[in-house]
């Protein structure tokens, strides 16, 4: 295709993948480095992406937005000479947008749905080595790119400014040295680790390592606050008392991060900041995995994982073997093995 003058990438969900997002994003702005590259996403995502350097502008619109007014939207970015769509989801919402440019080109990301079901149903894994959700995306832009380009990794941007308020905001709240950041909350309580090991793993790092532990997440994450109910003073539970790009903030100037296969602790790795994944009913080819050298998975070879993508199945054996198998000593040598490198 000749070379675009503007190109715009549409994802508007979740911080997982918006955050790997940033991977062909990168990937694009390096084929096309005279390019204007704008990204449509949620409100709740936006802040995700701020200042990034391969974005030029960050289209963001409300979750509740109705049929017609996402193709009002769809008809007013179609006015702005975009010449090459590129739909890096694939829903209803992206695709009543799309359908409104009538002479751009438009590359569209396919979904691995069967490779998928076989995994899940069948125990059946034709997913190659080098899969990963960076990865899949670059499937779908490999005309664009012309197969020059290798798959970087995942990179949020986090001003310096915003780490001396954060620094500031941790020191009146009592905690001045270094700290491990823990998200032990999910989306889908299947994907969280048991909370009297957070517990026990929490004392292990506390009085062994020396170190402090941040919790963050959403309100509605009530793991971070039975963690936390022992009152120690080495335990700082913000969990649904920061914004996004404060919760970033924390995790850029902790020493590792440990938690689910979530989104945050995906944004860790894109922060420069490793992690220790604790990952259960999901696992590398549903999209989750690790980028960073320094990082680990921890997991158990249970015969019933994956099943499922995200973690929202229920667990249907008498306990969650993924989850319940994993020791608060697998956990806290990978945390010792992190902090080593």
């Amino acid at each position: 295709m000749k070379y675009p003058r503007a190109i715009l990438v549409l994802r508007f969900s979740s911080i997982g993948d918006i955050v790997q997002l940033t991977s062909p994003l990168k990937s694009l702005r390096d084929r096309f480095p005279e390019t204007r590259i704008d990204v449509i996403t949620l409100d709740d995502y936006a802040e995700l992406l701020l200042d990034h350097p391969d974005i030029n502008r960050i289209i963001h619109i409300p979750r509740e937005m109705k049929y017609q007014e996402l193709k009002e939207i769809g008809k007013m970015l179609a006015a702005k000479g975009y010449d090459l769509i590129i739909d890096l989801h694939n829903v209803i919402r992206s695709q009543i947008i799309r359908r409104q440019f009538k002479t751009a080109k438009k590359v569209i990301y396919k979904k691995p749905r069967w490779k998928r079901f076989e995994l899940i149903e069948f125990k059946k894994n034709n997913f190659p080595d080098e899969f990963s959700q960076r990865w899949l995306y670059h499937q779908c832009l490999e005309e664009l790119l012309n197969n020059d380009f290798p798959v970087p990794k995942a990179k949020l941007v986090i001003h310096k400014n915003e780490q001396i308020e954060i620094k500031y905001f941790l020191e009146k709240k009592g905690l001045t040295g270094s700290y491990i950041t823990l998200v032990p909350g999910a989306a889908w309580p299947q994907k969280t680790w048991l909370v009297d090991h957070y517990k026990e793993l929490v004392n292990l790092i506390e009085n062994k390592l020396g170190l402090s532990i941040v919790i963050i997440g959403s309100k509605n994450d009530r793991i971070c606050s039975e963690i936390a109910n022992d009152k120690s003073k080495q335990i700082l539970d913000l969990h649904g008392k920061l914004d996004l790009r404060k919760s970033l903030a924390i995790i850029s100037l902790g020493e590792m991060t440990v938690g689910s296969d979530t989104g945050m602790v995906h944004a860790s790795e894109a922060l420069g900041v490793p992690v220790a994944m604790i990952m259960g009913p999901t696992n590398a080819q549903m999209g989750g995995g690790i980028s960073l050298d320094r990082s680990v998975v921890i997991e158990k070879d249970i015969w019933c994982r994956p099943c499922s993508q995200n973690g929202k199945r229920p667990c249907y054996r008498s306990q969650q073997y993924c989850m319940t198998e994993i020791s608060t000593s697998d956990v806290y040598r990978a945390v010792q093995g992190v902090l080593a490198l």
